[in-house]
């Protein structure tokens, strides 16, 4: 006659529940590993690669500049912007001396930068701001020059 199964007792739950932080740990600590030895790579050159100059072109004309947060892994925030043509701009995304909380605020109908924190304006290419040199490589790519 077939028993009737226990449930499980509560110290093999526990150690089941152990079990799955243990896995997800390492799971993240993998993701971590293979994200780290990127930015690694990428500081190396200190060239960003925004992507296909042909295609963002249209795209910031309608949507604005692009805002890129926390590059090679510090506090530097910036915004590619396309000025027109041949053109590109990349600068800091805050005033200067602002914290990181007071990152720029692109306004559209206006075509300029505001400070949230302080209501000081700049112009959509950036004038005023620390910018870094920008190309346009043989393979149409935007390539951003972050050394410092």
């Amino acid at each position: 006659m077939p028993t009737a199964r226990q449930p499980p007792g509560k110290a093999t739950l526990v150690l089941t529940g152990l079990g799955g932080v243990a896995a997800g740990a390492l799971i993240f600590l993998l993701v971590l590993n293979l994200t780290r030895s990127r930015s690694v790579e990428q500081s190396s050159d200190a060239r960003f690669r925004v992507g296909s100059a042909e295609r963002l072109a249209p795209n910031i004309a309608r949507d604005g500049p692009l805002l890129f947060q926390d590059l090679l892994g510090g506090s530097r925030d910036i915004y590619v912007q396309h000025v027109g043509g041949e053109d590109w701009r990349a600068f800091d995304a805050r005033s200067p001396g602002a914290p990181r909380r007071c990152v720029l605020e692109w306004r559209q109908p206006a075509r300029q930068f505001v400070d949230p924190c302080d209501g000081r304006t700049f112009p959509a290419d950036g004038s005023g701001l620390p910018a870094y040199p920008t190309e346009v490589d043989e393979d149409g790519a935007v390539l951003v020059d972050l050394t410092p």
